[in-house]
């Protein structure tokens, strides 16, 4: 059977069925002489084809031109190519998509549709529901040939997708973050004096919502500012696109003419080379010119693995700043805060239960009020504390879980770089006595174990030995000592609280 497709062009389905069980070596660049397309000329109208039919062929034609591995990586989707009014339009999910489809692929687009639907065809390529027309892909004249020769890729890098506007007035910082607190305002008040400012801390602490906050309160306070926030992954991802797309100086006038650059999640960064080049070259550039870079990561600096020494040194000659969990006051300003944004109407009471059991990642109390809402406008009912407690009781039962003598191992021997057999050896060097008598403590503190079930399990020891690490933990704590890391020295109750914070307990 065949079919036609046009301007005097058909397709054998036969040809394309073998064409599409050729690998993307086998099918070669895509000319006429190559099984891509059995072409032949006839004298009928694509006014007469099926779209299903066209878009089917088009699909077919892009998985034999660029091979079927990039096809589903980037075409996949079922509504990714449609036919609209004469024009091909391909949609992706962002502005960002966007652009990288148009900078690998649009050539290769306007070949396919010219062969598959004819010369009077054009092509549209769309992010969500706004279309953003290719200047790359220009509609033919009428009775002209198509040809990819005039096809001419912009020297310009994808644009990262537009964000929220969130502002740090939203942010609850609380007494245990005011650090935290302190260095945003520094930042604002006298911007570039404390750069880098390297704000770390657990999954979940508010760190890219404060990066979001900073950079949209800098660029209203400063107003003509160039001041841009992006994911570790993002620059990564537009650094890539800009060496393939041949917009390497677009890039780097970019990044290193900014006044604020903000960069979340920079552990990202680890083992990738020249993506770690890049981003040392921009920072240090930005640093000689006296302009603000703000970073996060979920640990300090001196523990970022797969980053050269240099650049670790870098971010550590700012201002670091720990971002910890919130406490129970943060955690109601957090809870009354989604409530006034959503429009929730619950009571005092009820917020303030819901920020006693759920601690930890505040992204749960997101969600514990979002399900509360939702069992409201179900049941037709207000909510109430009982009700609260009934929604929640897996929430409820989780905060209130205790962790386990295995999970302690773990966390202790990450932190402090010793093997298992080390913690329940019989060694009486310090660095692992150390360790020890912190899995020790917090055993008892957040396992139901009894003394001489921790001290069997941490080596065989007596229970008196338990009760003696415990001892001696609080009193580092309450006098404040430091004991030694691998990477630094650090205060006992900050080390407890990052062990804390991996089990995620309070």
């Amino acid at each position: 059977m065949e079919f036609p497709v046009g301007a005097g062009i058909e397709v054998r389905s036969d040809s394309l069925k073998t064409a599409t069980n050729q690998s993307p070596a086998d099918s070669g660049t895509g000319t006429d002489s190559t099984p891509e397309y059995q072409i032949r000329r006839q004298h009928k109208q694509t006014d007469e084809q099926n779209p299903t039919e066209l878009t089917s062929l088009i699909r077919t034609g892009l998985i034999n031109r660029i091979g079927e591995p990039r096809f589903e990586l980037w075409f996949d989707h079922p509504d990714c190519i449609r036919i609209e009014a004469r024009s091909v339009v391909i949609t992706a999910s962002s502005d960002f998509a966007v652009q990288r489809l148009q900078n690998s692929f649009a050539a290769d687009i306007r070949y396919v549709v010219s062969r598959v639907c004819g010369e009077s065809y054009s092509c549209r390529f769309s992010a969500d529901e706004t279309e953003l027309e290719s200047s790359d892909v220009e509609p033919a004249d009428s009775g002209s040939t198509i040809s990819i020769e005039g096809y001419r890729q912009k020297e310009s890098v994808p644009v990262a997708p537009s964000r929220r506007q969130v502002s740090l007035n939203s942010f609850c910082f609380g007494k245990e973050n005011q650090l935290a607190s302190a260095s945003a305002d520094q930042v604002m008040r006298h911007p570039g004096k404390f750069s880098p400012l390297y704000v770390f801390g657990p999954t979940g602490s508010g760190k890219t919502h404060f990066l979001e906050g900073l950079a949209t309160d800098f660029r209203r306070s400063t107003g003509k500012a160039r001041c841009v926030y992006l994911s570790a992954e993002e620059f990564t991802a537009t650094f890539v696109a800009s060496l393939r797309g041949a917009g390497l100086p677009m890039f780097r006038r970019k990044y290193r003419d900014l006044d604020f650059l903000a960069i979340d999640d920079v552990q990202f960064f680890a083992g990738k080379r020249a993506t770690l080049g890049e981003f040392q070259s921009t920072v240090d550039n930005l640093l000689r010119l006296g302009k603000q870079v703000v970073v996060s990561s979920d640990r300090p600096p001196a523990e970022l693995t797969g980053i050269a020494p240099e650049l670790s040194a870098r971010l550590s000659g700012g201002l670091i700043c720990p971002l910890d969990y919130p406490e129970l006051e943060g955690r109601i300003g957090i809870c009354n805060t989604i409530c006034r944004d959503r429009g929730f109407n619950f009571s005092p009471e009820v917020i303030e239960l819901v920020a006693e059991k759920v601690c930890g990642d505040v992204r749960k109390l997101s969600g514990a009020l979002n399900r509360l809402h939702a069992a409201s406008v179900v049941s037709g009912s207000s909510v109430s504390v009982a009700m609260t407690s009934e929604v929640l009781v897996d929430l409820f039962a989780l905060a209130g879980a205790m962790t386990s003598l295995s999970r302690i191992e773990k966390a202790v021997c990450d932190l402090c770089q010793i093997r298992p057999a080390e913690l329940k050896s019989s060694s009486r060097k310090k660095r692992i006595c150390t360790a020890r008598m912190l899995a020790m403590y917090l055993a008892r503190e957040h396992t139901t174990n009894a003394y001489s079930e921790i001290g069997d399990y941490f080596g065989g020891r007596s229970h008196s030995t338990v009760i003696a690490a415990r001892k001696k933990v609080e009193n580092w704590i309450e006098k404040e000592q430091r004991i030694d890391l691998p990477n630094a020295a650090y205060e006992v109750a900050d080390v407890v609280k990052r062990i804390k914070s991996s089990l995620r307990v309070g």
